[in-house]
């Protein structure tokens, strides 16, 4: 997911991420600083802790 969006492949993008860390877990967005300009970002947070995580690119 990071490669594709850092090499600007995606439209649409839906993001589900559970609070469960095995291991070390995993360092999601280093190295993709200023996505928020590229794409309209929304989250929504569930009771269980989930977030549901949406971006589209901007026209």
């Amino acid at each position: 997911m990071r490669e594709f969006l850092a090499a600007d492949l995606i439209d649409h993008l839906h993001l589900v991420v559970v609070p469960i860390v095995l291991g070390r877990g995993e360092r999601l967005w280093d190295g993709l600083e200023g996505i928020e300009d590229r794409f309209h970002v929304e989250s929504v947070s569930s009771p269980s802790g989930v977030v549901h995580t949406t971006f589209t690119r901007e026209a």
